[in-house]
């Protein structure tokens, strides 16, 4: 069994990576910068990844055969409102582990998964799509040019000095305790409040004329297993579905399954300054190096988030009632 260090294991990923981990008999720490919950069996480190004393430091505590670095501002409308913060706070962190790998704060053998984004590709051409990893990168968030940087640090390091990183460009995921922040999961609970009759029949919603590329976050979890075990160094890795849908189709299945109608309010604080027509990846290179595949279809994931966000919005309901319905 592995000892596996994961920065941002309270996260939406890491909450559901470590569990499965725990479960699987690793030893498992998780890296955060405050106290938050933590998913049970996982042993707290708290440390601000971006002091180089401090990651080495774990990195001698926990003493990692794999190292998760999922640690992230993964917002790309934040980035534009705080662009040095985004790019300096995604970067440093890759890569002073890198360094204290380098180092050998970490034993010799030790491997990095340095989790990327498919915004890294920036806007692709249709007659290019699905998108493979030897396509060119063009960033066009500041969120999506420090995962660039993270990535080309990941990749030097493992050129230049030996360090075993394997590296992906994950495209949209989804699940159960993903933030609102995101799409489908502002769809979800925005559906499942106006089912439960918490909520007007009116939901706020950014451009839906896109289509995208998304998986469960249970099969992005298991994609990462998979590179851990079996990637190559120095390879990046499309995390993808291969498939695109567009939001509009999703956001009327939601209403399907919620079995409601609704209003639709375009939200222009919903509205990225830049965004693609479509983005869609090939997944060919991860089911070749792995055998991984997406499995999960995508109704179920909907299905999933919905069941999610109607029992965590009652909870805060009635715990605000007095606990009380």
């Amino acid at each position: 069994m592995a000892r596996v260090l994961i920065t941002g294991a309270g996260g939406f990923v890491g909450g559901v990576l470590a569990p499965r981990l725990v479960a699987a008999g690793h030893a498992v720490w998780g890296v955060e910068r405050r106290e938050r919950p933590l998913p049970e069996g996982v042993t707290r480190c708290v440390a601000d990844l971006a002091d180089a004393g401090a990651a080495c430091a774990v990195c001698e505590q926990a003493r990692p055969d794999w190292i998760v670095h999922l640690a992230a501002q993964s917002s790309v409308r934040a980035s534009f409102d705080a662009p040095a913060e985004t790019v300096t706070g995604n970067t440093m962190p890759a890569l002073h582990l890198l360094e204290a790998m380098r180092r050998g704060a970490a034993p010799a053998g030790a491997r990095i998964l340095v989790v990327g984004s498919a915004d890294a590709y920036g806007v692709v051409p249709s007659d290019r799509l699905p998108v493979r990893e030897d396509a060119p990168l063009d960033p066009r968030s500041p969120y999506a040019l420090s995962k660039a940087m993270q990535e080309g640090l990941a990749r030097m390091w493992s050129q230049r000095f030996g360090v075993d990183a394997v590296m992906t460009r994950s495209f949209n995921h989804t699940g159960p305790g993903q933030r609102d922040a995101f799409v489908l999961s502002s769809f979800a609970r925005q559906v499942a409040a106006v089912a439960d009759g918490r909520a007007p029949a009116v939901l706020r919603v950014g451009n839906l004329d896109v289509r995208r590329d998304f998986t469960d976050v249970r099969d992005v979890c298991d994609a990462y297993v998979a590179l851990l075990e079996r990637g190559e160094r120095g390879k990046v890795y499309n995390v993808c579905s291969g498939r695109a849908v567009g939001l509009r189709d999703v956001l009327e299945t939601l209403c399907d399954i919620a079995g409601v109608s609704v209003r639709i309010e375009v939200d222009p604080d919903r509205l990225r300054p830049v965004d693609m027509p479509e983005l869609r990846g090939d997944p060919g290179r991860i089911e070749r190096a792995t055998g991984w595949r997406a499995s999960i279809p995508l109704e179920r994931t909907l299905r999933d988030l919905l069941a999610w966000w109607s029992r965590v919005d009652a909870g805060a309901s009635a715990e605000s009632n007095g606990g009380t319905a």
